[in-house]
C-alpha cells in the first residue's frame, strides 16, 4: 500500500529514529525544517505516515509534538498501527478488483454489441457507463470508509489494551494541552491519536504498491 508517496520521496534526509516491525522499516523524521511545517500545522496536523509500498514507512512529525505524544510512537503501538494500515491495503485492494473487474466487463460487452447491432448509439452507451463509474465510485468510497472506520475502531481499543486506560488518557490529555498552548486558543478540538490516524487513512492514496497511485493527493496526520 502505497500511502502519501509525494511526501515520502520528499523525505530524503537522515531520520531521527528507526524502528524495525517484522521486516517493515519505520523512519521517523522531524517536519520542523521541511516546506511541510507550516503547510500541515496551520491545518492542526502535526504527524504524517507515508509509504512506498515496499513496507518501507516513514514518519513525518514536528518535534514538540512528537515529545508530547512518543509513548503513542513506540514501537509496540506502531506495531499495532502497522497491522491496521496492511488490512486497510488488502480490504481496499479487494474492493477495488470487486468493483473493478465486473464494471470493465460489462463495459466491453455492452461496447461490442452496441457496435454491432446499434453503433448509432454508441454515444449514449458511453455516458451512460461514464455516469455509472461515477455512481460506482461513490459507492466505493462510502463502503470503504466504513470499513476503515470500523478498522480503526478496533485498533483504538487494542492500543488502549497494550498502554493502559491511564496511559492512553494521558496521551489524549497531553494532545489536548499541545494544541492548547501551540495555537494559544482552546477552540481546537484535537482527536484522539488514533481517530487523526483514522483520517488520515481514510483521505490518503490507498493503492496496491504495484499501481501507479495518485501522486498529488493530499495526506493528513497521526
Amino acid at each position: 500500500m502505497r500511502l502519501n508517496p509525494k511526501v515520502f520521496k520528499a523525505l530524503t534526509g537522515d531520520p531521527f529514529a528507526v524502528q524495525e516491525i517484522d521486516g517493515q522499516r519505520v523512519e521517523f523524521h522531524y517536519m520542523d525544517d521541511t516546506p511541510y511545517l507550516e503547510q500541515y500545522t496551520a491545518r492542526g496536523r502535526f504527524a504524517i505516515w507515508t509509504s512506498d509500498g515496499k513496507g518501507n514507512y516513514k514518519v513525518l512529525i514536528q518535534s514538540q509534538y512528537y515529545e508530547a505524544l512518543k509513548p503513542f510512537y513506540e514501537q509496540g503501538v506502531n506495531k499495532i498501527w502497522l497491522g491496521f494500515l496492511s488490512k486497510v491495503g488488502t480490504m481496499s485492494r479487494k474492493v477495488n478488483m470487486l468493483f473493478l473487474i465486473p464494471t470493465m466487463v460489462v463495459y466491453a460487452i455492452a461496447v461490442v454489441l452496441f457496435s454491432i447491432f446499434w453503433e448509432e448509439q454508441i454515444m449514449i452507451l458511453l455516458i451512460v457507463m461514464l455516469a455509472s463509474v461515477i455512481v460506482t465510485n461513490m459507492f466505493q468510497s462510502r463502503y470503504v470508509n466504513k470499513k476503515v472506520k470500523e478498522e480503526n475502531n478496533n485498533t483504538q481499543e487494542a492500543i488502549k489494551a497494550y498502554v493502559g486506560e491511564e496511559e492512553f488518557s494521558a496521551l489524549v490529555k497531553n494532545q489536548e494541552t499541545f494544541f492548547a498552548e501551540y495555537f494559544k486558543t482552546e477552540e481546537v478540538q484535537p482527536e484522539t491519536p488514533a481517530e487523526s490516524e483514522e483520517q488520515e487513512v481514510i483521505e490518503a492514496d490507498i493503492e496496491p504498491s504495484e499501481t501507479n497511485s495518485n501522486e498529488e493527493d493530499d495526506s493528513n496526520d497521526k
